[in-house]
C-alpha cells in the first residue's frame, strides 16, 4: 500500500506499474497477441493508468486539448505553447521528450522585465473535459495525472541551460522570478485540471530532473532556496483535492529526499539505483517507512542485457529491500525503452507477479 493511504485501489502487499515508449509497446502486444494497451495492462497486471494530457512543452500529449492560438507545427520541428522551440524526435504519446532548440529568455542579457513581461498560456486555452471519459474507463485503477508542472525544466529551457546555471550564481533573483511564475502557471492550470477529473483521480504525477548519475546539477541550498516553497504550492494543492503526490526526479537526489518527505510527499519517482547514493537497500532501510518508492528496476543495463537469472535475481532483491513496508511500487526506473527484447519485459513481470503471490511478501 502506498504511505499514509486511504484509498482500496493502494491496499495491496505489492503495486504494479508499466511504463514504456510507444515502440515497446507495440513489440509486446505483437509478443503477446494481444489488441490494444488495456489488455497488456491487464497481462502484466499493472495497478496503474495514466492519463492522456501530461505535458505541454516536452512532448504533443496536451495538443488535443489546447483551444487556443494556432501552434507552428512542422514535420520536423513546433513551438510550444510556453514558446520554447523544439526539434520533433520519434513522438510517444504520453512520456516522449522532443529536443529544446531554441528559447524565449535565451538572450544573456535578460532583465526582470523580460520574466514579468513573459507571455504564458491562457489556461482557459485548454480544455479537460474529456478526461472525465477516460477516467471512467480506467477507474479499477490507479489513475494518474495532472500536468507535469516542470517548473525546473521549463525554467531552464526558457534560459538555455549555460544562462541558467550562470543565472543562480549571478543573478538569482531572475531564476527565482521565473521558477515563481512557472508555479503560478501550473497552479492555474493544475487546479483547472483537478476540479475536472475530482474524485476520478488518485495521483498528481509532476516532475523535474535535479539529479545527475554523481549528485545534484544545483546545490542543496540553491535547490532548497528556489524550489522548496514552490514545489510545497503545487503538493498542497494536490492534497486540498484529495490525490496522493508522485514527484519524479532522475540521478542522485539522495539529500532531496528529507525534504520531499517534509513536504508531505507520498511517492518518489523513478529511483534509479545506478545513481551515487541511490543504493536500494539504504534507502529502504532509511527512508522506507516515511515515503513509498516508484521505479528501481534498472532499464539502463539489466533489462535490457541481462539474463533471464539476472532479471529474476534483481527484481527479487529490489522487492526484498524497497517493499518491507509493503508500499514499494514495482516499476521500470525509466521507461522500457526501444530495443529491450519483450522477453525480458515477460520476466520482468513474470517475477514481480510470482512473488506477489508467495510467502516472499508476507
Amino acid at each position: 500500500m502506498v504511505h499514509n493511504s486511504k484509498y482500496s485501489k493502494f491496499d495491496k502487499p505489492l503495486l504494479v506499474d508499466y511504463l514504456a515508449t510507444k515502440q515497446v509497446t507495440k513489440s509486446l502486444l505483437k509478443y503477446y497477441s494481444l489488441k490494444n494497451e488495456n489488455e497488456l495492462l491487464n497481462k502484466l497486471k499493472s495497478d496503474f493508468y495514466y492519463l492522456s494530457c501530461r505535458d505541454i512543452s516536452q512532448n504533443e500529449s496536451c495538443f488535443p486539448f489546447y483551444r487556443g492560438p494556432k501552434l507552428k507545427i512542422t514535420d520536423t520541428k513546433r513551438i510550444c505553447p510556453l514558446g520554447i522551440h523544439w526539434k520533433r524526435l520519434v513522438y510517444d504519446d504520453k512520456f516522449g521528450v522532443d529536443e529544446a532548440i531554441n528559447s524565449p529568455l535565451s538572450s544573456e542579457f535578460i532583465k526582470e522585465e523580460d520574466i514579468l513581461n513573459l507571455k504564458l498560456p491562457d489556461p482557459r486555452w485548454f480544455d479537460f473535459s474529456p478526461l472525465t471519459k477516460e477516467c471512467d474507463l480506467n477507474a479499477k485503477r490507479i489513475i494518474v495525472g495532472g500536468l507535469w508542472s516542470a517548473i525546473h525544466g521549463d525554467s531552464y529551457r526558457m534560459m538555455g541551460y549555460e544562462n541558467f546555471l550562470l543565472n543562480i550564481a549571478l543573478n538569482k533573483n531572475l531564476v527565482q522570478l521565473l521558477v515563481n511564475r512557472m508555479t503560478d502557471f501550473y497552479i492555474e492550470m493544475n487546479t483547472r485540471y483537478f476540479e475536472v477529473v475530482k474524485d476520478k483521480m488518485d495521483v498528481f504525477f509532476m516532475g523535474n530532473d535535479f539529479g545527475s548519475q554523481s549528485g545534484l546539477m544545483i546545490s542543496e541550498e540553491d535547490w532548497y532556496e528556489i524550489y522548496y516553497n514552490n514545489y510545497k504550492k503545487l503538493i498542497d494543492l494536490a492534497h486540498s483535492f484529495n490525490l496522493k503526490v508522485m514527484v519524479h526526479s532522475c540521478g542522485s537526489i539522495e539529500p532531496l529526499i528529507p525534504y520531499f518527505i517534509k513536504l508531505g510527499v507520498d511517492i518518489i519517482d523513478p529511483v534509479q539505483t545506478t545513481a551515487k547514493g541511490m543504493d536500494p537497500q539504504a534507502l529502504g532501510e532509511k527512508y522506507g517507512k516515511k515515503i513509498s518508492f516508484h521505479g528501481a528496476i534498472d532499464t539502463q543495463s539489466v533489462i535490457p542485457y541481462g539474463t533471464s537469472e539476472d532479471i529474476e535475481t534483481h527484481v527479487s532483491i529490489l522487492i526484498r529491500h524497497l517493499n518491507k513496508n509493503k508500499n514499494y511500487i514495482a516499476a521500470p526506473s525509466n521507461n522500457f525503452m526501444t530495443g529491450t527484447p519483450p522477453q525480458n519485459i515477460d520476466t520482468v513481470y513474470e517475477t514481480i507477479n510470482k512473488l506477489k503471490s508467495n510467502e516472499f511478501l508476507q
